[in-house]
């Protein structure tokens, strides 16, 4: 698999996602307060836009496949407002849609994607 170098993990402000344009689609990265790191489409399909990078980071509790609480961090689009699982990208508010993820990591200081 590919590797692309994003950007310095410093470069993302904690709570907040930026841009990435890697083989000519656009991935929203987002960091968490704990720098923890996720990557979706940037591409919102209720708004038709390239947005989700510009989006707020939440959390909410859900009930999961098990039945229990499970606690799910996610992105909330900048337009109107659909959330989508950081880890999964399936949306929170229609269970019809999901946005590819993608594998993120840190190496030293830098923000890694895999290619897809």
């Amino acid at each position: 698999m590919k590797q692309h170098t994003i950007c310095r993990l410093n470069d993302i402000i904690p709570d907040t996602g930026v841009c990435a344009l890697i083989e000519g689609k656009q991935i929203a990265i987002f960091r968490t307060k704990k720098n923890d790191l996720f990557a979706l489409d940037n591409y919102d399909p209720f708004s038709q836009a390239n947005v989700l990078s510009r989006g707020l980071i939440g959390g909410t509790m859900i009930v999961n496949e098990t039945g229990t609480d499970e606690e799910v961090l996610y992105v909330a689009s900048p337009i109107y407002k659909q959330r989508f699982n950081l880890a999964t990208g399936q949306c929170l508010d229609d269970g019809n849609v999901t946005l590819a993820a993608y594998h993120v990591a840190l190496n030293n200081d830098t923000v890694m994607l895999q290619s897809f």
